[in-house]
């Protein structure tokens, strides 16, 4: 009874060990892909400010309001 108690422990230990390698490699995917996200936002952000500027820019050379 004993060993089939071990056996079992020692089974589930070792599914236990396997799910755990897969979420941590899941893990890093995900972690990859939030630095990938934040690079593009970041130029998202970058392209837009430039465009504001570019227009603003463009508005004063061209005269304003007047």
């Amino acid at each position: 009874m004993d060993e089939q108690r071990i056996g079992k422990l020692e089974h589930d230990m070792t599914d236990v060990k396997t799910r755990l390698a897969v979420a941590e490699s899941n893990i890093r995917e995900i972690r990859e892909d939030i630095g990938g996200i934040k690079d593009n936002t970041t130029w998202i952000l970058r392209l837009v400010i430039g465009g504001l500027v570019g227009a603003l820019l463009t508005f004063i050379i061209k005269g304003g309001m007047i």
